[in-house]
């Protein structure tokens, strides 16, 4: 009880920062794309080229058709899953590096170090925000989604959010004394998405494979989305039931982590 006050009260203390933290994501988001010709443009024709890719790979080349599926159906199963992977893979990349390659912000006593990684984290989520939109409007305009989407994506996309941000929290401070954490955080990030449905339905697995699909957490926001944007019905409430729980779990282990150990790690900076 004493650890979950203590938790709030700090969240209530960082909630204070948030135009500072809104400040700062601008200012990420502008440089990432200074000097690049297209400039913000980037990000939309990123998330679109990447959604278009993996879509003509998977319906032209691999030529999957899950049943009662069209192809156009197809498409957006594959974008609505796609999604949270790519926006749970960069905020996991950015909240991760976010403490190294922002030392001198983590040297200032004036601006709470908790809030540097989730800076990162929001200015991440642009690209897959605009992913997101698309695969809406797709989803839409095919009769695909429905209003359940419109209520429910939004409050799945922060679960998606909490989950990777937790874990941010922790690798953030890892990477100050293994640096090798942010090299190999790829070929996991790769891994998860392999073994995450975003491209199949679960009933295309054989029986004996789908314990991988849901020993793997990312399957449950994957399978979730699909269900809101692709089909147009309610979340299986043990999938959504698992977002809330693991979103819960990281978000406030991840914080609570990095309060108690960052006085540690911080000498490594």
């Amino acid at each position: 009880m004493r650890l979950s006050s203590n938790v709030f009260r700090s969240l209530y203390i960082l909630s204070g920062y948030r135009h500072r933290v809104l400040e700062g994501v601008t200012h990420d988001v502008r440089q990432r794309y200074v000097g690049s010709l297209f400039g913000t443009m980037w990000a939309v024709l990123y998330p679109l080229l990447q959604l278009s890719i993996y879509a003509a790979l998977y319906t032209v080349i691999f030529k999957i058709r899950p049943s009662g599926l069209s192809e156009m159906g197809y498409v957006v199963l594959v974008f609505s899953g796609l999604v949270p992977l790519m926006a749970f893979s960069e905020v996991l990349m950015a909240s991760t590096s976010s403490l190294s390659s922002n030392k001198s912000l983590l040297l200032n006593t004036v601006f709470p170090a908790e809030l540097i990684p989730l800076r990162a984290a929001i200015g991440a989520q642009v690209t897959s925000i605009i992913g997101l939109l698309i695969t809406l409007i797709v989803g839409f305009s095919l009769g695909q989604a429905s209003w359940q989407a419109i209520l429910l994506v939004p409050v799945f996309w922060i679960l998606l959010l909490m989950f990777a941000m937790g874990i941010g929290w922790m690798l953030s401070l890892f990477s100050l004394v293994a640096r090798d954490i942010q090299h190999g955080l790829g070929l996991v990030t790769m891994l998860l998405f392999v073994l995450s449905p975003f491209a199949y339905t679960p009933e295309m697995v054989p029986a004996a494979l789908k314990l991988i699909i849901y020993l793997n957490p990312l399957s449950y926001f994957v399978l979730t989305f699909q269900q809101l944007i692709c089909y147009g019905t309610w979340p299986d409430p043990l999938v959504a039931g698992g977002c809330v729980v693991l979103a819960t779990v990281s978000f406030f282990t991840g914080f609570t982590v990095f309060q108690r150990a960052k006085s540690v790690f911080f000498d490594y900076a």
